[in-house]
């Protein structure tokens, strides 16, 4: 079982101080309070004592009924709260001997200190190794001393669900072969699909080269305004590519950008094309 050395070697410092005289002054523990409480909140063990009595009954404690004890600490003279440097709680195993040393937590500035043993503490210190505990005080203050008030015997028991099960030896031999599975491929669709697709993409344009060659479509007078013809008509082929380009990968606001950039330039050389157009008569 750990002990809290930092804890417990402080406040053994400081007992030994008061024991040899090289502190004045003393610590009185007043409204000590010990309780054990179901999970439901119903009180199953509860005790005040006042320095230097003692708890005769032996509660018995599990993880699922926490203990709690509470205690005011002031000084023997002036009957003041004392800020204490040191306060632990102290449990120590009456047949092996192990110690473990809980600190008390302030409770506001009234000079009270709390401590408890939630589910969590419980399963570390004391689910291990369970049986009767010497439970005891150990304050400390560099200016009024130190105090080891023991305030009686408690029963830590297994828990349930620890005595229900069993600890499995570890097994030693070959183990079984890890095999892994890797993420299978992608199922494609039939060749002919694919091609068809491809097909129905073409048709539009395919029809509107048609059309065109239908009605007659002249395209030797883009010689006459080549300039202002061919930059719309390149804008054009540019808006087309960008079109491509987000249905192949291009992310949604990229291509508005782009596309932005792209509006500017086109208005501007499609209406200086037909300006020229329409002054030469074309």
């Amino acid at each position: 079982m750990k002990l809290a050395t930092g804890y417990w070697k402080a406040a053994a410092a400081a007992v030994a101080m008061l024991s040899l005289g090289l502190v004045s002054g003393a610590i009185v523990a007043k409204d000590v309070n010990i309780k054990v409480v179901d999970r439901t909140g119903d009180k199953l063990f509860g005790k005040q004592l006042e320095y230097p009595a003692t708890f005769d009954k032996v509660p018995k404690i599990q993880s699922t009924t926490p203990l709690s004890i509470s205690f005011k600490a002031e000084t023997a003279d002036a009957d003041t709260p004392l800020r204490l440097d040191q306060a632990l709680v102290s449990f120590q195993h009456t047949a092996t001997g192990n110690e473990v040393a809980l600190p008390a937590k302030a409770v506001g500035k009234s000079g009270v200190f709390k401590m408890e043993i939630t589910r969590k503490l419980f399963r570390k210190h004391f689910d291990s190794a369970p049986g009767k505990y010497n439970v005891a005080l150990v304050l400390g203050s560099y200016t009024e001393g130190g105090l080891f008030y023991k305030l009686g015997d408690v029963f830590m028991a297994e828990s349930s669900s620890k005595s229900q099960t069993s600890v499995a030896s570890p097994g030693y031999g070959p183990k079984e072969e890890i095999r892994h599975r890797f993420a299978e491929s992608q199922r494609m669709p039939n060749v002919v699909v694919s091609l068809v697709f491809s097909c129905a993409v073409v048709v539009p344009l395919v029809v509107l080269l048609a059309v065109w060659a239908r009605l007659g479509v002249n395209v030797d007078n883009l010689q006459k305004e080549a300039a202002g013809s061919i930059a719309f008509l390149g804008l054009v082929a540019a808006y087309m590519s960008l079109a491509v380009a987000y249905w192949v990968g291009v992310k949604l606001f990229p291509t508005l950008a782009y596309a932005l950039v792209l509006a500017l330039p086109t208005f501007v050389t499609g209406r200086y094309a037909l300006s020229k157009r329409i002054q030469k008569g074309i």
